[in-house]
């Protein structure tokens, strides 16, 4: 092969993807309506439930059984009203009266100690059409109900110190080892959970997308070459492999472009987040910094079968089809994400490493989850297949290409595809 007509195959290939309006707008313009999007939805949706906490939460309470404490309710308005951790919780002697300021809307659910409470333990909790949604469950104040029913029941019965260690058993403080060893128990918990499966949900997701999306364009301009017959102009002057060789050169260095274009906004916003949370947030920095290297390697293995596959199609539809099972084996990590957040260094995690369609994204998962679990000499190895599956798939990809291209106006058969491969 002759690298000047390679290097001038890619450098018309590169410039034709990049003056396109489309890979513009999906490199750079695509990510910030995205994150303006995000940022607004995220606002809207903060200031609505800041809205409705301030509105304060009403429930009713009526205890037949007499089983309640009643010295922890106060006078205001001519109500009994308990409140605690930002609740109000109204003590009814009338279930009528109850039901009825139910039904107006003033309270979101009223609960109903029965008479044979203390032989079932079992109180009512009713609820109306104007009931909000997310407080239908009433998970704010069934604790809290839970909490005084204990008090009342033992109070007088235990000594104080005891009575609140049988009312609340146990108060956990949250902490995590951070990467230097240091612990860090200022952990909010729901925030820790969010970062740590969106930060490898995201690395994955946009390395899958750079990695369909450049070998999408190696199908495009395949199939376009195809069907407008520029192929036997290209023929005349230089050979399937050189064609091959560099278009996936050229649409791979469009679509690096791409991907550093998002990375390079992915990082500046964890390092943002890491700015403004302090030591709460632990930002995957080794699955950022190996993500381009396995970009490449990915692109080159997953775009050089894309590209012989593509070029058996008489048109565009039929080699999108034939392509798809390519891209399929690429998501297959994401199929089981589930199972990488939970268990990424287990078995299923270790054998997705090893396998080169998977390896990329499978690598970024772990590494982003729990990098202390996956050795040193698991990356080296998954890297080294992913070299020596690429150098494989580009020998028969070049075979295949050849005649995919040189017949132009039959279908292969199978017997000359396996002969070409061989």
């Amino acid at each position: 092969m002759r690298p000047k007509r390679i290097a001038a195959i890619a450098r018309f290939e590169f410039l034709a993807v990049v003056k396109r309006w489309s890979y513009l707008i999906a490199t750079f313009g695509l990510p910030l309506f995205l994150a303006a999007v995000s940022g607004t939805v995220l606002g809207v949706q903060t200031y609505f439930l800041t809205q409705r906490a301030e509105e304060g939460s009403a429930f009713g309470l009526v205890d037949d059984a007499g089983v309640v404490d009643r010295s922890v309710f106060q006078e205001r308005n001519g109500t009994r009203v308990w409140t605690n951790e930002e609740t109000d919780v109204v003590l009814y002697d009338d279930e009528e009266a109850a039901a009825r300021d139910l039904g107006s809307g003033r309270l979101r659910a009223l609960y109903v100690i029965g008479d044979d409470y203390l032989q079932s333990g079992e109180v009512r909790a009713i609820q109306s059409e104007k009931t909000p949604l997310l407080s239908m469950r009433g998970t704010t104040v069934e604790p809290l109900l839970r909490s005084l029913l204990r008090r009342s029941l033992l109070e007088g019965r235990l000594e104080k110190n005891l009575q609140k260690r049988v009312i609340s058993p146990a108060h956990f403080v949250r902490a995590r080892l951070g990467p230097d060893g240091v612990e860090i128990t200022k952990v909010d918990e729901a925030l820790d959970l969010l970062i740590r499966t969106t930060i490898p949900l995201f690395l994955g997701v946009l390395l899958l997308t750079a990695l369909l999306s450049a070998s999408g364009y190696l199908v495009q301009t395949v199939a376009t070459d195809k069907e407008s017959k520029i192929v036997e102009v290209l023929l005349s002057s230089v050979t399937p492999e050189e064609i091959l060789a560099g278009k996936l050169f050229g649409l791979g260095a469009a679509g690096l472009v791409q991907f550093a274009a998002w990375t390079s906004m992915v990082i500046f916003v964890a390092v943002s987040a890491s700015a403004a949370l302090a030591a709460m947030i632990t930002v995957p920095w080794l699955a950022l910094a190996i993500s381009p290297l396995l970009f490449v390697l990915g692109y080159l293995f997953l775009g050089s079968l894309m590209l012989a596959t593509a070029a058996l199609g008489a048109n565009a539809a039929e080699s999108q089809k034939l392509t798809m099972g390519w891209a399929l084996l690429a998501i297959l990590p994401l199929m089981v994400l589930v199972i990488l957040l939970e268990h990424p260094n287990g078995i299923l995690g270790q054998v997705m490493t090893w396998v080169p369609f998977t390896s990329p994204l499978t690598v970024i998962i772990r590494l982003s989850v729990e990098p202390s679990g996956i050795a040193w000499w698991e990356v080296s190895g998954a890297i080294a297949v992913l070299i020596l599956s690429t150098w494989l798939a580009i020998r028969v990809g070049a075979r295949l290409f050849r005649v995919g291209f040189l017949l132009t106006g039959s279908r292969p058969s199978l017997a000359e595809l396996w002969r070409q491969a061989r």
